[in-house]
């Protein structure tokens, strides 16, 4: 895929469909934790990479919803799935491109909106404990990273395809 701008994009918690309500959305940063390496006599440290740290996403939507705040509190096992769609527009080729995002996980937190006068701020929602991400960009699997089957696929690639094997045996 080439340089694409961003043409429409949706937010979904669980089946309710939050077109009007949103504000904005930030998908979870992804990100490595590292342990500080120096070499014998090195000059320079060296960060080795870890495991992949706790995903979280923000979520800020216009007035205070009780059907999304109502999903706060749950428990492991109790998931919620969360779902961001984008419509893509390819500008080299003139194409457009569907992109979606799936992650599993919790309503962790909810920071209530301010009110002046009549007028509320926005509120929001942390989601956390993501058990699943999945990216997924014109059909092909950007990232999908899952902590209940240690599934870890990143550009297409299955990292762990052949630990699963072994571990399966």
């Amino acid at each position: 895929m080439t340089d694409s701008v961003i043409m429409g994009a949706n937010w979904y918690v669980a089946q309710i469909n939050c077109r009007k309500r949103l504000e904005s959305a930030k998908l979870p940063d992804l990100r490595k934790a590292t342990e500080t390496f120096t070499a014998g006599g090195g000059w320079m440290q060296l960060g080795i990479p870890l495991e992949i740290e706790p995903l979280t996403a923000p979520v800020t939507m216009k007035g205070a919803h009780s059907d999304i705040r109502g999903l706060f509190g749950k428990e492991p096992g109790d998931w919620t799935d969360f779902y961001y769609y984008e419509r893509l527009r390819d500008i080299m080729l003139g194409v457009d491109v569907g992109r979606r995002v799936w992650m599993r996980g919790l309503l962790q937190e909810v920071q209530q909106p301010r009110v002046t006068g009549k007028r509320a701020e926005m509120t929001t929602y942390t989601i956390g404990s993501i058990i699943t991400y999945s990216d997924v960009t014109n059909g092909v699997i950007v990232n999908k990273i899952d902590f209940n089957t240690n599934t870890l696929i990143l550009n297409g690639q299955n990292y762990n395809q052949a630990a699963n094997q072994l571990i399966a045996a």
